[in-house]
């Protein structure tokens, strides 16, 4: 892969990995467009999400030293064992059903129809979400209750299929269930971090990933550098965003970026 692909490739995970937009469908579509091979996409795709989940555990990382030093997290109650629950109902759900059909999702990921259908349905399910959601419930991580945990940990299942979007499925789940749209967003951020270590680590040590992956080391080391750079910003940058609109931009982007995507796969 040409370093220009690398360095344009990282630069879209770190900007939309916790977007409700799906880095892995613009990182795999954007590929394709360049001229890139599938599998080595596909790989460096899941591969890359270490990234972004490197810039949240230092971006928040006192919400995860709470989780190991509940005492230095003074009066807040996302701490010790009760955050410990929270992660494991939010995160679970998505590690036992990817491992038990990861063939299947694999294959999906191969081409770019399934991630343009993801992409549709998506932004769909934030606008119906926008319209739907409750006006009152957690207004912060720390009210967050067991059942909104565990119903945000089956919406990030829907994430599985290409396209979707993790941080969009469980922030849809987020609003559906009552949180408002920063705790909802926080709490996404969240959960993704140990889901995004597990899918790259798993991808790694692969046998056919792997092979791939050292032969384009350099360049997965560039786009690396450059998504993890990237995410540091952006996450800071959506988060005082959502101050001021809603999510409903994003959805009428997806839904008009997905036909458009269409044509250019099926031309």
């Amino acid at each position: 892969m040409p370093f220009l692909h690398a360095l344009l490739l990282g630069l879209i995970e770190g900007l939309t990995q916790y977007l409700p937009v799906s880095a892995n469908a613009h990182v795999i579509l954007m590929g394709h467009f360049l001229g890139d091979d599938a599998r080595l996409l596909k790989s460096l795709g899941v591969a890359l999400q270490a990234a972004p989940a490197l810039a949240i555990l230092i971006l928040y990382r006192r919400r995860f030293d709470a989780l190991l030093r509940p005492a230095a997290a003074g009066a807040s109650t996302f701490k010790g064992r009760r955050a410990w629950r929270l992660m494991a109902l939010a995160v679970l759900p998505v590690l036992v059903t990817g491992f038990l059909f990861k063939r299947y999702f694999y294959s999906l990921m191969l081409s770019p129809l399934p991630s343009v259908i993801g992409m549709a349905a998506g932004g769909l399910g934030i606008l119906l979400a926008e319209a739907r959601r409750r006006k009152t419930g957690a207004t912060s991580v720390e009210t967050v209750t067991g059942l909104q945990a565990l119903g945000v940990g089956l919406f990030q299942c829907l994430a599985l299929w290409p396209g979707v979007s993790r941080s969009g499925a469980t922030i849809i789940g987020g609003l559906l269930l009552g949180l408002d749209r920063e705790s909802a967003a926080e709490f996404s951020f969240l959960a993704g971090v140990p889901v995004f270590f597990a899918a790259a680590g798993l991808e790694c040590v692969r046998s056919s990933s792997r092979a791939i992956l050292l032969a384009n080391l350099p360049t997965l080391g560039l786009s690396f550098a450059v998504a993890f750079g990237v995410a540091l910003l952006s996450v800071g940058a959506f988060m005082r965003l959502l101050k001021r609109v809603s999510f409903k931009p994003f959805g009428w982007y997806r839904l008009a970026l997905a036909p458009l995507l269409y044509l250019y796969w099926a031309a």
